[in-house]
């Protein structure tokens, strides 16, 4: 359990979505792009892994896909949250700026964790 004074989880994670994905099909034939909620919720997944915290969202306050992003491209998930259970996820390639998503997580999700 964290502490009221604890500092906010803050990780990064670099991971691709392989070519050969099963949600790929589809998304599009001949020029295959990663939909975006396949990039969230592998982010969120190694992200969970990567600082030991939970991510159970309860709500995505905002979402925003800048870029589309191709199977097999390097993505930098950055995650920022804060004790009060509000998170960001920026995604990037090559440097440049795809995505970024803010979310609620679940009640004292944050608060578990580090610490």
């Amino acid at each position: 359990m964290r502490d009221a004074t604890a500092e906010p989880i803050e990780a990064s994670t670099t991971f691709c979505i392989d070519l050969d994905h099963p949600a790929l099909p589809g998304h599009f034939p001949g020029a295959p792009v990663v939909p975006g909620v396949l990039l969230l919720a592998e982010g969120l997944h190694r992200l969970e892994v990567l600082t030991g915290a939970p991510l159970v969202c309860q709500r995505i306050e905002s979402a925003k896909f800048l870029q589309t992003v191709a199977p097999g491209a390097a993505i930098t998930a950055i995650l920022a949250m804060t004790d009060s259970g509000r998170a960001r996820v920026e995604f990037y390639v090559s440097g440049t700026l795809v995505a970024h998503v803010v979310l609620i997580t679940a009640a004292g999700v944050a608060n578990h964790g580090h610490g």
